[in-house]
């Protein structure tokens, strides 16, 4: 019961976390809650299940196979269990994982993209060629104006 309870509340920040996201997609970090919600929900039922399985069925007088009275009590098949739980949460955690470094990877790369768009769009410092141009005064190649000075009048 204890883990059906922790699983049903991970799977409830989940559609929590989603609702909320529906309403505004502006709301991201109840996800990053819930990954850290699931994750701890992974590790709590691995936890509980070697607390259960492993060390409270051991400890128990009737360790017999009987087929009657339903008792499945044998060190082999406490090991299946074991095993056959140990599987399944890190299957679960595998898949979880690749899911959220395939977002990271896609989020990067969206980020880049708008960088690089960002840097298109802005205008490049415009950068003026004096063409012979210095303080306003045209100047030829040899170093002499084209045209006379004007002399000041003092």
């Amino acid at each position: 019961m204890v883990l059906l309870l922790l699983q049903y509340v991970s799977e409830l920040g989940f559609h929590v976390s989603r609702l909320f996201y529906f309403i505004d997609e502006s709301h991201h970090k109840m996800f990053d809650m819930w990954a850290v919600g699931f994750v701890f929900t992974r590790m709590i039922s691995l936890t509980l299940l070697f607390l259960a399985v492993g060390f409270g069925l051991s400890r128990v007088e009737n360790q017999g196979l009987d087929w009657e009275a339903g008792n499945f009590n044998t060190l082999p098949i406490r090991m299946s269990v074991l095993l056959m739980v140990c599987l399944t949460q890190a299957w679960l955690l595998w898949k979880f994982i690749r899911f959220q470094l395939r977002r990271w990877r896609e989020f990067q790369q969206e980020q880049a993209a708008r960088r690089r768009a960002a840097a298109k769009q802005l205008p490049r410092a415009v950068r003026r060629d004096n063409g012979g141009h210095e303080n306003g005064v045209i100047k030829s190649e040899n170093g002499a104006s084209p045209r006379p000075k004007k002399i000041k009048a003092p």
